[in-house]
């Protein structure tokens, strides 16, 4: 697949999935549950991915925020 194409699939999987399991997360789902209970068509791993990066964003927010106080 070239980088085109997996940027697109990328793009698209966020924009369809993405927000739902940053919402779930936030709850408290972990990937397994999210897989398990709402049967998404995405893989396990897609879903952890997902998952880390929106983790390590609002860890990197929330550090930002910190220092400009």
């Amino acid at each position: 697949m070239g980088q085109f194409e997996e940027s697109l699939q990328n793009f698209t999987r966020d924009f369809a999935y993405g927000g739902a399991i940053r919402h779930l997360t936030d709850h408290g789902y972990t990937p397994k549950q999210i897989l398990k209970e709402y049967r998404y068509p995405l893989s396990l791993e897609t879903i952890e991915k997902i998952q880390k990066d929106y983790l390590a964003e609002k860890k990197k927010t929330k550090q930002d925020n910190n220092t400009t106080e």
